[in-house]
């Protein structure tokens, strides 16, 4: 009875053995992929900032008078030289007449003097006349010359005066709106704008660093002397505009920790505006030959960052990387832990884990 107890035990557990199947093989992981890259690429600062005319004069009037014409519209452009506005002349005109006049006086009493003194010269010398007499006939010369040359300054001022009836344009810019419309009385002591015009051709941008970057920009600057800025606006369709680092202030700003730079940009396009906000790049140095790979492929973890490289055995391999900066084509560089060549996971990470088996549904970099 025992036997035939142990024969049912034994003939159960064979028959549970055999419904007892092997573990599965867990299935290949879609991902897709592509290989990290290595080229030069720039070292940078990046910042905004925002755009300011390279000069900027506030047209006044230096005399007083009615505004008798202006000769440009609210906007336009105006060249070095272009006369802008005209000023009523007939007083100044009267001044310069009476100012000639005077001095055509002073002139002859001038004349009349010295042959005066000339005549008395063998006279005082012979005694016919005291040499107080002659004394005063030479300073009467000397009177005379000094009221002439008094005259000759107010004939001066006049023309000065009458040159300040007629405004020009001191430089090429374009020109703001105008403050004052023609057949208004103008008075210098009021110092009046009349119209603001900006020069935006050559034209700055204006931007601010952090303190600690300082040194790097003056030790980048001393190597190379002309240091790269690029510029965007606000606008997919505008192009990047390149410029040099011209201005690096003289202090720095002790409640923030920042310090002002200035780049200056052709502008010969005049896209570019006064008090336009736009993101800033300085171009510090080119990294050459530095490894590249899509933004997407870089994971992190409380380790840091970390990339899924695809082995041979279409495997992968947890990589833990340094990275650097961010560059214009959505890529990133790497700065340790990675070699160009190397292929990356970009899509389907979050499957993954070492030794994980994969299959790669789409490389990027096939073409």
């Amino acid at each position: 009875m025992k036997n035939l107890v142990f024969s049912v035990a034994l003939l159960l557990a064979c028959v549970g053995c055999s419904k007892k199947q092997a573990p599965q093989e867990p299935k290949p992981v879609p991902i897709q992929a592509t290989k990290a890259i290595s080229k030069d690429v720039p070292h940078y600062i990046e910042t905004v900032g925002h755009m300011e005319a390279y000069n900027i004069v506030n047209i006044m009037a230096q005399v007083d008078g009615y505004l008798m014409k202006t000769y440009f519209a609210d906007g336009a452009d105006v060249k070095q030289g272009d006369l802008l506005y005209l000023i009523d002349q007939r007083p100044y005109l009267a001044d310069l007449e009476k100012a000639e006049g005077a001095l055509e006086e002073s002139i002859a009493n001038l004349g009349y003097a010295e042959r005066t003194a000339e005549r008395n010269s063998q006279l005082v010398k012979d005694e016919y006349i005291s040499q107080d007499t002659f004394d005063n006939l030479v300073t009467n010369v000397m009177v005379d010359d000094a009221t002439v040359k008094q005259n000759q300054a107010d004939v001066e001022t006049a023309k000065i005066n009458l040159g300040y009836t007629t405004i020009y344009a001191p430089m090429d810019a374009r020109a703001g709106e105008r403050l004052v419309d023609d057949g208004n009385l103008i008075l210098e002591s009021q110092e009046t704008t009349l119209v603001t015009l900006n020069q935006i051709t050559p034209i700055y941008s204006v931007f601010f660093i952090n303190e600690k970057d300082l040194p790097a920009v003056q030790r980048y600057k001393a190597k190379y002397h002309d240091l790269k800025v690029y510029s965007t606006v606000d606008d997919p369709q505008s192009p990047t505009y390149e410029g040099v680092l011209t201005f690096i202030d003289n202090g720095i700003d002790i409640s923030t920790g920042m310090i002002k730079l200035k780049a200056t940009y052709p502008n010969e396009d005049k896209v570019l505006w006064p008090n336009q906000y736009v993101k800033v790049k300085l171009v510090l140095d080119v990294i050459e030959n530095a490894v590249l790979v899509p933004f997407e492929a870089v994971q992190s973890s409380t380790k840091g960052k970390y990339v899924f490289v695809v082995k041979g055995n279409q495997t992968v391999e947890m990589r833990t990387i340094t990275v650097g900066q961010m560059q214009e084509d959505n890529t990133i560089v790497v700065t340790k832990g990675l070699k160009a060549g190397e292929r990356v996971v970009t899509v389907g990470q979050v499957n993954l884990y070492p030794g994980a088996k994969v299959t790669i549904k789409k490389t990027e970099d096939e073409t």
